[in-house]
């Protein structure tokens, strides 16, 4: 744990990694409730945006900590993840009920409903006791508090250093490079696998832009715009390959339900039709969203939207200023969290730009990247 990085960019990480740590805290409540299912989802959002920069600024944090918070996080990840996922799929599957259906159709669409919402219950109860131990004093309060010691009298720091614009491009394009290696797998829509790992690597991307977009100013919105389109397509094609693989599952669970309780399966054949009548629909709905994907991938390709992301982070965007304060660089290390400032700003030095606007969703007329339909996070 002695190597030492420079200050600008521990203290830049630390900003960020606290307003994460508030985004947690405050969706807290909403959580436990359970009445607002985007409470979850903000808070599940929340925790891996918080361990990505606990990856990308770990050479910030005392190695114990950072261990100990990183499972802590994790494990809010997976508790969360599958309320999460419970909810998109009752969510899909009242949508499909709100279509019009044959008569025959509504028995297997009722039973999957119920005993999709018996699971969700369940998992709420796992959501409630990780959520109150997270507000316990062990986890988050001990992280604010190192993390608002490391950023204490920063106020007049100049951040946007030659070392940030460097931990940038080397962060960036390793993460662009691992995206960009499932490109060969996404012609073949049978790549199930190949295709959920690229919607983990994009995510990893969007994420990881999204931190360092402050310094780019508004130069990286297209591309976390876009990034965020692939990484829903990718994922509702996902979310379609669980239902198909998993309504043949549920459909023999239901039988040996029935059979236990009536001796036969005979009844199981009122929720057939309605059980593979939403199989059918979900194939076809994975068919349709590949086909977006692709179309979406084109446009980029297209526009070499890779090609000039590249050259984006290749070039800070007020390098003369950030040049001016390569020697006066200083440096701290993860046990000095309080050793002083980095380069302070004289009256003369450009403000920097705002690192409390997370949003890089400003839209511009010039692009066709902007054709691409946007959805909610």
């Amino acid at each position: 744990m002695g190597q030492e990085v420079q200050k600008a960019i521990c203290i830049f990480g630390a900003k960020f990694l606290l307003d994460q740590v508030h985004a947690l805290e405050d969706e807290c409540q909403g959580a436990l409730t359970g009445e607002d299912i985007e409470h979850v989802h903000r808070m599940r959002v929340a925790s891996r945006r918080l361990r990505n920069g606990l990856s990308l600024f770990k050479n910030c944090l005392p190695g114990k900590k950072r261990k100990a918070w990183m499972d802590e996080i994790r494990k809010i990840t997976r508790a969360l993840g599958k309320a999460r996922d419970l909810d998109i799929q009752i969510e899909a599957l009242n949508q499909a009920c709100q279509r019009p259906l044959d008569d025959e159709c509504r028995p297997g669409y009722n039973r999957l409903l119920l005993r999709l919402n018996q699971r969700r219950a369940k998992a709420q109860k796992k959501v409630d006791k990780t959520v109150k131990k997270l507000q316990s004093e062990t986890i988050l309060k001990p992280m604010r508090k190192y993390l608002e010691k490391l950023i204490a009298g920063s106020e007049n720091v100049y951040l946007y250093t030659p070392s940030l614009y460097q931990r940038a491009f080397t962060t960036i394009h390793h993460r662009l490079a691992d995206f960009l290696s499932y490109q060969q797998h996404i012609w073949d829509p049978e790549n199930i696998d190949q295709l959920h790992a690229m919607r983990i690597a994009g995510k990893h991307l969007r994420y990881t832009l999204e931190v360092f977009a402050p310094i780019y100013q508004n130069a990286l919105d297209l591309h976390i715009r876009a990034m965020k389109e692939i990484q829903d397509l990718l994922g509702e094609i996902h979310d379609n390959d669980v239902w198909i693989s998993w309504l043949p599952q549920f459909i023999e669970k239901e039988r040996a339900r029935i059979e236990k309780f009536y001796g036969h399966s005979d009844s199981l054949t009122e929720l057939l039709a309605g059980l593979n009548h939403f199989i059918a629909d979900r194939k076809k709905t994975r068919h349709e969203q590949y086909q977006s994907f692709l179309a979406t991938w084109q446009i980029l390709a297209e526009e070499n939207a890779w090609d000039v992301l590249t050259e984006i982070i290749q070039t800070p965007m007020d390098i003369e200023t950030a040049l001016g304060y390569r020697a006066d660089e200083g440096e701290i290390g993860p046990d000095e969290p309080d050793t002083g400032l980095a380069t302070q700003v004289p009256e003369s030095a450009p403000d920097q730009p705002s690192q409390d606007n997370q949003d890089s969703s400003q839209e511009s007329d010039t692009s066709p990247w902007l054709e691409i339909p946007q959805q909610d996070e």
